[in-house]
């Protein structure tokens, strides 16, 4: 059994492997399950199973993801939470009273956890992924939001998309921030929400200009930094890969307080001070790691690596082999 463990960044991460029975499994049942999920589980398949839990109270939702084997989640009536399920790789079937719904990979619904004996039901090898909103402050942006329980919400597929990336976005960096960082957070995965569910005029307004736009650029953003190693990384082709025109994303990192181009060099920067300080790089030239780092101009990589970092990439290279710093 695994508990209180951590995941990247910090998210607690509080799961069990093993048989589905014996005194570690009936604790981890009631103690996390009962107690902190609000849930009952039983596993749907024979033998041993894991379930590797990871949950994050953000001061709007609290954001949960479970993978492993198939299992099934009950609630039991203690919550007053209204839920987005997610199914990120493996179909889901969910049932809220006299509603059931089929939830297929990539697929988004809404659930009721205060409905007693619903369930949700991970049907195969996989995962599932979930966010708590209050229900007094989902409806009072979405007023009609409960008409959507146990109904499909994938009708957008470029916004159920979007709120997939933010949310695995808000998994792995959201436990790393401050407390107004956080609530921003938040903040995006209800406007994401709004959109999703459709709410009042203004509120639909103010989450079009705050958490599909934010969404939007961490997605981009995503996209620059798994990509640096590119030379050839315009902002023409980011912008055919996201479906925007070049000056939209412009913008969108200009009211963040960089500039698209600003932000991809502090990328690539990093990425070679990253690369100098690795011992599985010591062999490499110092041309090698501007390549690596999508740099095309040697020259330029070291006039603008010596004013950022106060040294030329040589020099950073020596004094990490002399410190024997770990990459």
């Amino acid at each position: 059994m695994a508990a209180d463990d951590q995941s990247i960044h910090g998210a607690p991460r509080l799961g069990y492997a093993g048989e589905p029975h014996g005194p570690a499994y009936e604790m981890w049942r009631e103690e996390f399950c009962r107690r902190v999920m609000a849930a009952d589980l039983s596993p749907l398949s024979d033998g041993s199973f894991h379930c590797d839990v990871k949950a994050l109270m953000l001061p709007q939702a609290t954001i949960s993801s479970c993978s492993g084997t198939p299992i099934r989640f009950m609630t039991l009536n203690a919550s007053d939470n209204l839920a987005l399920l997610m199914a990120p790789d493996s179909p889901l079937h969910a049932v809220m009273g006299r509603r059931a719904l089929e939830v297929a990979p990539l697929g988004i619904s809404l659930i009721d956890a205060s409905i007693k004996g619903a369930f949700v039901s991970q049907l195969e090898e996989g995962g599932n992924k979930a966010a708590l909103f209050d229900r007094k402050t989902l409806l009072s942006y979405c007023p009609d939001a409960e008409d959507s329980v146990a109904r499909p919400l994938d009708h957008n597929p470029a916004l159920t998309a979007l709120l997939h990336r933010y949310y695995d976005f808000a998994v792995q960096h959201a436990a790393g921030l401050d407390a107004l960082a956080q609530h921003a957070v938040s903040q995006h995965l209800m406007d994401l929400m709004v959109l999703v569910l459709g709410g009042r005029r203004d509120a639909t307004e103010q989450a079009k200009e705050r958490g599909l736009a934010a969404a939007r650029l961490e997605a981009i953003k995503a996209d620059i930094v798994a990509r640096l190693g590119e030379g050839g990384l315009t902002l023409a082709d980011l912008a055919r890969r996201h479906r925007a025109s070049p000056r939209t994303i412009q913008l969108l990192f200009e009211r963040s307080g960089v500039t698209f181009s600003e932000f991809v060099l502090e990328q690539r920067l990093l990425r070679a001070a990253r690369l100098l300080r690795d011992p599985r790089q010591r062999a490499a030239k110092v041309s090698d790691i501007a390549h690596l780092s999508g740099f095309n101009d040697v020259s330029y990589f070291h006039r603008t690596f010596r004013r950022r970092f106060g040294m030329t990439p040589l020099d950073a290279k020596a004094r990490h082999a002399e410190t024997g710093d770990k990459p």
